[in-house]
């Protein structure tokens, strides 16, 4: 899973066959005509990150 696309269809798949999804997400593509750095200003995220006293990209 990616943290910006969070294909339920797969999701509820997964859940019925017992298979564990992990979540992942490119930290960005800062310069590039594709990319950007919207995952790392990700609000849930940097919530989840301080409440665990780590940083987004950990």
């Amino acid at each position: 899973m990616n943290a910006a696309w969070h294909q339920e269809n797969l999701k509820k798949f997964c859940k019925e066959k017992g298979i564990h999804v992990s979540a992942w997400s490119p930290l960005g593509a800062n310069g590039a005509v594709w990319g950007s750095l919207a995952v790392m200003d990700n609000p849930i995220l940097k919530d989840i990150a301080i409440a665990s006293g780590k940083t987004v990209a950990q």
